[in-house]
């Protein structure tokens, strides 16, 4: 099998009334194909390029991008540990996860909020990964943050993340996250920015990539949504925030 290589970022900003930016920034390299690309979702459209000059820059406690082909400009400024995970490995290749700034104060364009970045690093084809659905999501607010990952599957994997130290859920769905100490958050799922399969949405704005991919991956399907959110713990006064969470389902074999 050819070598495979993925380096993606996820970079988003919230405004206080729920103006949402994603932005994206990945490396590809299977066998002979390379690839850079970026993506841009932002008031309702999705913009691709293949031309971006550079990825984001990484300064420790600040991350900067700006992508003229998108019309990007961005800062981020963390607020929050960094989080690193090996979320699968195996004969094949890894999959790792890393929550750079689960909380960041963040600007893009004249948009400014809570942000979030993260990086993934694959080398093991994601067509390959044994896994039927993921649910991740990132929730911000003053008081607290919130960060999710649930692989079921073959290989089952949970991971969560609190104000920094690793929690306890015992439930992820999509409307909500319940912790094993009675606190919870519920989402509203009011906005939903993106939904289909990877062939017909995510993907169907980069050239090539159609032909190039195994059909599997091109039938895993996404949605993803935009949410006004609220954390109840027992005790305390609620607190309210911003989410943006998903569920991805991969297609039998």
């Amino acid at each position: 099998m050819a070598a495979f290589e993925l380096s993606k970022w996820y970079l988003d900003c919230i405004s206080s009334s729920g103006k949402a930016g994603i932005a994206y920034f990945g490396r590809l390299q299977w066998g002979p194909l390379r690839l850079q690309y970026s993506s841009l979702i932002e008031n309702g459209s999705v913009r691709h390029s293949l031309r971006p000059e550079q990825g984001p820059l990484d300064d420790g406690d600040r991350i900067t991008w700006r992508d003229d082909a998108l019309d990007i400009d961005g800062e981020w400024v963390a607020d929050s540990p960094p989080l690193h995970e090996t979320i699968f490995k195996c004969d094949e290749g890894a999959v790792v996860w890393q929550g750079l700034m689960p909380r960041a104060f963040a600007r893009m364009g004249q948009k400014t909020g809570f942000g979030y970045v993260e990086r993934l690093h694959m080398t093991i084809p994601p067509w390959r990964i044994p896994i039927k659905t993921l649910r991740w999501g990132r929730f911000c607010c003053a008081e607290e943050w919130v960060v999710w990952i649930d692989w079921i599957g073959e290989h089952n994997r949970r991971i969560v993340y609190r104000n920094g130290g690793t929690a306890e859920a015992t439930r992820i769905g999509d409307e909500r996250v319940e912790f094993a100490e009675g606190a919870c958050l519920d989402l509203d799922c009011s906005h939903t920015i993106r939904e289909g399969t990877l062939g017909s949405a995510a993907l169907a704005g980069i050239p090539g990539l159609r032909d190039t991919l195994p059909i599997r991956l091109l039938r895993v399907n996404e949605h993803k949504w935009l949410s006004r959110a609220q954390f109840t713990q027992p005790g305390r006064p609620s607190t309210s925030g911003w989410a943006i969470h998903e569920v991805v389902q991969w297609p039998e074999e």
